[in-house]
């Protein structure tokens, strides 16, 4: 708890405040200001009985000015009587922000001691707030239904209706917020605070016209009991950040030559595939047939043609649901959620149809192919996989058996 300081040199004035309050008495005001050197921090109000009869007393005000902490400042009052109160009402302003007349009222006293506090903390917590509006970050308190009580940026994601008088405080995030689903979302995980005191971290994207990727952390304010009395959290901008991570991403999961998803991802894919039950799933293995005797006959350069003819084929007529990966030179696999076998079967007479029309140097499209299918969760996708794959060599075989 920060402490009352007394400044008087009158004995029956330091008893009486005494009964009143927990207070340290001093009798100089360089007793004072060492008082304020070594434990400033600790203390809230200085009550000066007769300041117009101390010496020094406007250099210890000016140190109480100039030493103010940006969170908890000293307020200073002044206790004086109908005779000397012309003369001491003239140190008001700055921190001295009262003046008390004798004789004391208790009651009357603790709550002038009282409200002076409170407004030197608001002042110091304005000149704070002044502060934190100098951060690219937005910082900003709820308190325990999820309103607003403080927010130190007002950013282009609101909808403030362009009002000058417009406040943050009371409002919720549907209130304010442009993107209502960001709004549902932020409520949300506010709600899961205040019912779990554990905080939260994560990054939504706005919409607008160009994209932008907010990190909000959250965490729980506490009372000293315990219970949770409001929010506290952090808002960056890390649009710069994501659309670097997301590229890096793109590059590592991706296949540069036909911008397919390579074998890094499949892994991945597979296992969320296993928790979307969208079955039946059916699994069509693909491969070039021909590539290489166009890579000895014209380059690889025409061979990569070849392929990326023959994926375009492949992606143009299987349903956009579908997750197409190369997983080697010529050899592709697709995942078809929510597709029975016959349907699997049309696909794939309709690819080979439109590469019987399209050719690169001269040499016909044709693909070859297998496919299985996982009816529900009981069966392996995995094992699926194995099966397609023996399916579209052994049709692969066949065609070159046909051929001599």
């Amino acid at each position: 708890m920060r402490k009352l300081v007394l400044l008087s040199t009158e004995k029956e004035c330091q008893q009486e405040i005494s009964r009143i309050a927990d207070a340290i008495i001093m009798e100089t005001a360089a007793e004072v200001m060492q008082l304020l050197k070594e434990q400033q921090q600790n203390i809230s109000v200085l009550l000066i009985e007769y300041p117009s009869e101390q010496k020094n007393i406007q250099q210890l005000i000016d140190m109480i000015n100039k030493g103010h902490h940006y969170l908890s400042a000293i307020a200073v009052l002044i206790l004086t009587d109908e005779i000397h109160i012309e003369e001491d009402s003239r140190f008001l302003g700055n921190s001295v922000v009262d003046c008390i007349r004798k004789p004391i009222y208790p009651p009357v006293l603790l709550n002038r001691i009282q409200n002076a506090e409170t407004l030197m903390n608001s002042v110091s917590f304005g000149e704070f707030a002044r502060m934190l509006k100098a951060l690219p970050a937005n910082i900003y308190l709820k308190d325990a239904s999820g309103r607003y009580v403080f927010s130190s940026q007002t950013w282009h994601h609101l909808d403030t209706g362009d009002d000058p008088n417009w406040t943050i405080a009371g409002k919720t995030d549907l209130d304010i917020r442009k993107d209502k689903e960001n709004a549902k979302l932020a409520m949300e995980s506010d709600m899961r605070i205040l019912r779990t005191g554990k905080g939260t971290s994560y990054i939504i994207e706005e919409a607008g016209d160009e994209p932008e990727y907010l990190q909000l952390i959250k965490e729980p304010l506490f009372f000293e009991d315990g219970r949770i009395r409001g929010i506290i959290a952090l808002i960056n901008n890390v649009t710069e950040q994501e659309l670097m991570r997301r590229q890096l991403r793109e590059k590592s999961t991706h296949d540069q030559l036909t911008g397919l998803y390579n074998r890094t991802y499949l892994d991945e894919y597979v296992q969320k595939l296993k928790t979307q039950n969208q079955y039946p799933v059916s699994i069509l293995s693909a491969d070039c047939d021909n590539l290489k005797t166009i890579n000895d006959t014209y380059g690889h350069m025409t061979g990569d043609e070849y392929i990326r003819s023959c994926v375009e084929i492949i992606q143009k007529t299987l349903p956009e649901n579908s997750c197409i990966f190369r997983t080697g030179g010529d050899e592709f696999v697709a995942f078809l959620p929510q597709t029975t076998p016959e349907m699997t079967e049309n696909f794939i007479e309709k690819i080979r149809q439109e590469a019987s029309s399209r050719s690169v140097k001269g040499v016909t499209l044709s693909i070859s192919f297998g496919y299985a299918s996982v009816a529900d969760s009981d069966e392996s996708i995995v094992e699926c996989m194995k099966v397609s794959d023996n399916d579209m060599y052994q049709n692969k075989r066949r065609k070159k058996q046909k051929q001599t």
